[in-house]
């Protein structure tokens, strides 16, 4: 079965499930999973795209305006879709109506303001989008590589008296050259790393220390992953903080086992904050949750009863005032594919909780 034909099952599944005549996905995110990682953007900062897709019980189309249609349908994976193209000096809203038939009412879409459709009901995400397919984990480990290899290219090249600015053009040179868009690039240097847990870069330059993330979008999915950087020794109390940091990563690594609630999982990182003498710090910042064509489907909460999926991607990044632990993986079964996993030259701190062992990042020494 091919990747349209099992996503195309899905939504079927799902608008049968709910009682709906069709839907029509609207969001850049959507439209790259139901693709196959296809991309319907022109502005960068927008979630909806300029290209939706239409599934009904028996048709899938594309719907694009004139300036749109035929890039879309030459050069995205959009070959399962019937193009249906309508004047660029008419809104979708107005479109729509004559595209889809008398039976509009009963359609829904995943970004409806201004469309006429209802929202979409229950939990699309977790109905259809969640668990990958063979195709999308393939892209995924590659995307996964090209973001580590970026992150450790750019962290052996930082130098001191480097702004945070350079740094995040660095990233996003090396990642933009590798057709990957940048999600979300953070970066902070010295005191802003204990301030500030989402570090949007400055002009501060480079003394010692520095945290980068990446969150890098391609065809549609995201990995993330942190790397801390230190030019000389790492001061004692950062590299037990950093121990600590990894142990709770564990925590959560160990944790995430299919059909346990993320509450749960959540639970059993805040435990290990605990006993690590950081109680309060999972406080500071949310602690991730499952991932894939957004920076997070889910940021788990003590009370989240949806439970891990197989073929789920997953990004926990715990945070310990000074350093970040943080990578991407899909559950697999018993096991974990790690996409962000980095080289073998990359130095490592074994740790090991609840029975299990844990290479994860150390902090490099410059």
């Amino acid at each position: 079965m091919s990747e349209t034909v099992e996503k195309l099952a899905r939504v079927r599944k799902y608008l049968k499930t709910h009682g709906l005549e069709g839907i029509v996905l609207l969001s850049r995110a959507n439209f790259a999973w139901l693709s196959g990682g296809g991309d319907s953007h022109i502005v960068s900062q927008s979630e909806r795209g300029f290209g939706a897709l239409v599934v009904t019980a028996k048709q899938a189309l594309l719907v694009a305006n004139r300036i749109e249609i035929d890039r879309i349908a030459n050069e995205e994976t959009v070959s399962a879709f019937t193009p249906k193209s309508f004047p660029w000096i008419q809104s979708l809203a107005d479109a729509l109506p004559k595209i889809l038939g008398a039976n509009i009412k009963k359609f829904a879409s995943d970004d409806a303001d201004g469309t006429g459709l209802q929202k979409l009901p229950g939990d699309f995400i977790y109905e259809c989008r969640a668990e990958l397919c063979e195709p999308e984990i393939r892209r995924y480990k590659a995307l996964g590589r090209d973001c580590s290899l970026v992150m450790e290219t750019v962290c052996r090249q930082t130098q001191v008296g480097d702004s945070e600015f350079q740094v995040e053009a660095d990233m996003a040179k090396h990642l933009l050259a590798r057709g990957i868009q940048p999600y979300v690039l953070l970066v902070a240097f010295d005191q802003r790393i204990l301030r500030y847990r989402h570090p949007t870069p400055t002009i501060n330059h480079l003394k010692r220390c520095g945290m980068l993330v990446i969150c890098g979008a391609r065809g549609g999915l995201i990995a993330c992953l942190t790397r801390l950087i230190h030019f000389g020794p790492i001061p004692e109390d950062l590299q037990k903080r950093h121990e600590s940091v990894c142990r709770v990563d564990g925590a959560f690594w160990n944790a995430t086992k299919v059909g346990t609630p993320y509450g749960k999982v959540l639970q059993a990182g805040i435990d290990q904050y605990k006993k690590e003498g950081f109680a309060k710090e999972w406080e500071l910042h949310h602690q991730g949750g499952p991932t894939g064509y957004a920076g997070r489907d889910i940021v788990a909460t003590p009370d989240e009863k949806r439970v891990v999926l197989d073929k789920q991607a997953v990004a926990w990044n715990p945070s310990i005032t000074g350093t970040k632990a943080e990578d991407t993986f899909i559950v697999d079964g018993a096991n974990r594919i790690v996409l962000t996993a980095s080289s073998p030259d990359w130095p490592m701190t074994k740790v090991t909780v609840g029975g299990e062992a844990f290479s994860r990042p150390s902090i490099l020494v410059r």
